[in-house]
């Protein structure tokens, strides 16, 4: 295993760890912070919710679940 394979086993695993403990915690976002996580306007956060599928959605109090925004996060970033 190279160090970079190394490396990126260990973000996995930790990655691991805080969505376990978010999805047990329940940490909440609200449009504001997710938007401030994604670096972009309220307004294109809309837009991308609209265009992406795929795309961790609100509850019905508005906000997002932290352990699902970041499911959705590391899809994507395997996506490229």
């Amino acid at each position: 295993m190279t160090p970079t394979e190394a490396m990126e086993a260990k973000i996995e695993v930790l990655t691991y760890a805080v969505q376990s403990l978010c999805l047990q915690l329940g940490g909440r976002l609200t449009r504001q912070q997710f938007a401030e996580r994604m670096g972009v306007h309220r307004n294109t956060l809309s837009n991308m919710l609209a265009r992406d599928r795929s795309m961790a959605r609100p509850g019905k109090d508005g906000k997002w679940l932290l352990s699902e925004v970041m499911d959705w996060e590391i899809r994507r970033r395997r996506q490229g």
